[in-house]
């Protein structure tokens, strides 16, 4: 009963609102023009009755208007019913949708006002008269022309307004509609009382907005007093600008700011000398739509604030998102191919062609310095004996140096002097053996490249692939999730849900300090699927982007105990745990050789470029080879063991990889997994052969890497498994500590080299399914 009531009220309401939109309408023109009539018959296309219009319309042109108009009014109002009543009939009967009918009585209509009324020819600025007729056909002609574009208008504004984006032919009509409403009301009712109804709006929508947008809503109530009374455009903004400033602060200062600024273009019009019956209602006119304004109910100003929460346009807006998706997936194909071209590049760059050419350069250095002064020269060149030079320079290349065992019969029997001849080509193999030094760190240098190329290609390669793929549409359950949030109390302007229907990703916008937790739990029961915030992002002050994604199966608890060898400065041991994304970690430790500050560097920067490598999801098998040759560069003797693990918290997969790097354990309840490797540790040869294996890890279960300075105090490995039995292992840092506390008191309580211990154990998480 009570919603019925409301609809009623609303639906009266409206109709007064047709009623005044039709009188105004026919104050347009200097002679009651029918400029309603567009109005008129654009409302029934809009949804209205055509039967209220009708009587609306006759209602609104009796004012100011003579018998006979009247009359002609009352056919026009008649037509109109009677169009649209056999329009709908023929329509529901025949199903076909056909304006001609309206169309046909709108062209009547407008006949009559072009026989019948009676109108004065306006005086037009044209070198050529326009008569009487002549000017009631073309204002005719307009009026039908507005017809349509009022139609679009109030489809607009009576189907879209407050549910969606309205196009840009939709805002255009609209504003057009309001603006030949608002001639009519400068006309009818005069400039203050539109000035006043200007106010009021501006100041409203200016604060329910509060942003940019009310520049736009001043221009457009600026338009019609401009062409009426050729007021300053720039002034409407200026009030914009003074209510945007202060409406945050509140409706109030808002308010007081609008104010100043009309007395102030007051007193420059010299507003202040009218005299009193001028100034009064030009003062109400500004004065009185800022008192209603303050004294509107709060309620009603929140209420107005939600409705156009759900109205604005989207941020995340799914078909710019795919759009985006498509062509960052299309450029990121494209850089991939320019990666792999310069991992091909360098790979075809061999060292073939510059062995040769350097052994050409000792030829042509050993003839010049020992065979061109030789009187046997000319004998040997023309017997092609110098092309025995070749063998020997070959032989020297090998060894590295030449003696007279070395040079070949022929050779031997024809030179004369092979002392001279063996001084010049050990000469120049000292600089043949600096040359393919430096020949070959540049071949290892394009093959640390071409892998790196290689790696970035296949990284980038994945991502085209991701991005690519078009986000899924679930509108269903945004409009469910939002509708959930809103009975928690919490308004979200946008939603957003993509990805795999098992593994979604939701996008909120959110306003104030909305509860993260009651977020994630409405996602969780509404998704059927734990959900966890994973990001919230402050776009404004009181505006957040909340990113909720699944939560893992599995998280885990780390424990972490080590100690440097006694007298040293620093340990060479270095440990690393961090998270690759929501559902992945990396836990890894690293032994730099030896102990100390050299020692240390060596395993931090392994652990560093470890992290950055799997951070940035390159293949395991680039980072290490990566990673092995960059140590194998360094001058000075250095290489580590490394302990890796990459673990799947979804799963609990965890991908193990052993470089040197002594035993480690996954300990699971009263089951022990021995985790061995028979690598060499990084950086001591070219190649690298790491030793890699992969264990499916339960809940509770523990995974333990330590480094030889605590393996080594407990003599075997038999010592070390019969110690790990009387240990704690549910609590990960107790189980390190406990580890660390045994490993000194087999040392005697002297660290005698750098001694760490790692645990990590998962457990299931809180709510996962």
């Amino acid at each position: 009963m009570q919603s019925q009531k409301r609809a009623d009220v609303v639906q009266i309401s409206l109709y007064l609102l047709f009623c005044a939109g039709m009188l105004f309408l026919r104050f347009v023109g200097n002679q009651f023009e029918p400029f309603s009539l567009a109005l008129a018959y654009a409302l029934p296309y809009a949804g209205v009755s055509p039967l209220p219009i009708a009587v609306v319309f006759f209602l609104s042109s009796c004012v100011g208007q003579g018998i006979f108009d009247i009359l002609l009014s009352l056919g026009q109002a008649a037509l109109l019913a009677l169009s649209f009543i056999l329009h709908n009939k023929f329509c529901s009967a025949s199903k076909k949708k056909t304006a001609a009918l309206p169309l046909f009585a709108l062209f009547l209509s407008l006949a009559g006002f072009v026989v019948f009324s009676p109108f004065e020819a306006y005086s037009l600025p044209f070198s050529f008269s326009l008569g009487k007729i002549t000017q009631k056909i073309l204002l005719a002609a307009f009026i039908f022309l507005l017809f349509a574009v009022f139609t679009v208008a109030l489809n607009a504004l009576m189907k879209k307004f407050l549910k969606c984006r309205l196009r840009v032919e939709e805002l255009l009509f609209c504003v057009i509609l309001f603006v030949f409403i608002g001639l009519g009301v400068n006309r009818l009712l005069g400039l203050n009382a539109y000035m006043g109804i200007s106010f009021f709006i501006l100041l409203l929508f200016s604060f329910i907005t509060k942003d940019s947008s009310a520049f736009l809503c001043a221009f457009v109530l600026a338009l019609p007093p401009t062409l009426m009374h050729a007021l300053y455009l720039q002034r409407f903004f200026i009030y914009a600008v003074a209510i945007v400033l202060f409406c945050k602060a509140g409706r109030l200062p808002a308010a007081c700011a609008m104010l100043a600024v009309f007395f102030f273009y007051g007193y420059l019009d010299g507003l202040y000398s009218f005299p009193t019956q001028l100034l009064v209602p030009a003062v109400l006119s500004a004065t009185l739509p800022a008192l209603l304004f303050v004294l509107l109910p709060t309620p009603l100003i929140r209420t107005l604030e939600n409705k156009l929460v759900f109205y604005r346009e989207k941020h995340l807006s799914r078909i710019a998102i795919n759009r985006n998706r498509m062509a960052i997936g299309k450029q990121l194909f494209e850089i991939a191919s320019v990666f792999r071209d310069v991992e091909t590049a360098f790979s075809a760059l061999g060292n073939d062609e510059a062995e040769t050419s350097a052994k050409e350069y000792i030829y042509g250095c050993v003839i010049d310095e020992s065979c061109k002064n030789c009187p046997q020269y000319r004998s040997c060149a023309r017997q092609e004996t110098l092309n025995e030079i070749h063998k020997l320079i070959n032989v020297g290349c090998l060894k590295g140096k030449v003696n007279l065992i070395d040079v070949p019969k022929r050779l031997a029997e024809a030179c004369v002097n092979q002392s001279n001849l063996l001084y010049a080509v050990n000469r120049r193999l000292v600089d043949y053996r600096k040359y393919m030094t430096e020949t070959e760190n540049a071949a290892s240098g394009r093959a640390l490249l071409a892998g790196q190329a290689q790696g970035v290609c296949e990284i980038l390669r994945n991502l085209a692939l991701e991005q690519s793929e078009p986000l899924r549409i679930y509108t269903e359950k945004e409009r469910a999730l939002n509708l959930s949030l809103l009975k928690t109390g919490i308004i979200c302007s946008e939603v957003l849900v993509y990805g795999e229907e098992q593994n979604p990703t939701l996008s909120l916008i959110t306003f104030g300090r909305a509860d993260v937790k009651k977020i994630a739990r409405v996602a969780s029961e509404l998704f059927r699927i734990p959900m966890m915030i994973s990001e919230r992002i402050a776009l404004s002050q009181d505006k957040y982007c909340c990113i909720l994604r699944k939560k893992p199966y599995y998280d885990a608890a780390f424990g972490v105990a080590c100690a440097k060898k006694t007298g040293e400065s620093a340990s060479g041991d270095t440990h690393s745990v961090i998270r690759i994304d929501e559902k992945t970690f990396m836990v890894a430790l690293s032994d730099g050789m030896g102990s100390g500050e050299y020692a240390r560097r060596i395993s931090e920067n392994t652990i560093s470029l470890l992290e950055s490598f799997y951070r940035a999801k390159m293949p395991s098998a680039t980072v290490l080879s990566t990673i092995n040759k960059l140590l194998n560069f360094n001058k000075e003797e250095s290489f580590a063991c490394v302990d890796i693990a990459v673990i799947d918290l979804e799963i609990g997969n965890a991908d193990v990889v052993k470089i040197g790097s002594p035993i480690g354990f996954i300990l699971s309840g009263s089951t022990v997994k021995v985790l061995e490797g028979e690598s060499l540790p990084l950086g001591i040869l070219d190649s690298l052969h790491p030793d890699t294996a992969s264990y499916n890890m339960q809940e509770n279960d523990v995974l333990l890497f330590l480094s030889d300075g605590v393996t080594g105090a407990f003599g075997s490995t038999s010592d070390l498994y019969e110690t790990l039995k009387t240990v704690p292992i549910h609590n990960p840092q107790e189980l390190a500590d406990a580890l660390l506390s045994k490993a000194l008191q087999a040392y005697g309580g002297i660290a005698k080299d750098d001694m760490t211990a790692v645990a990590v154990r998962l457990f299931k998480n809180h709510n996962a399914a």
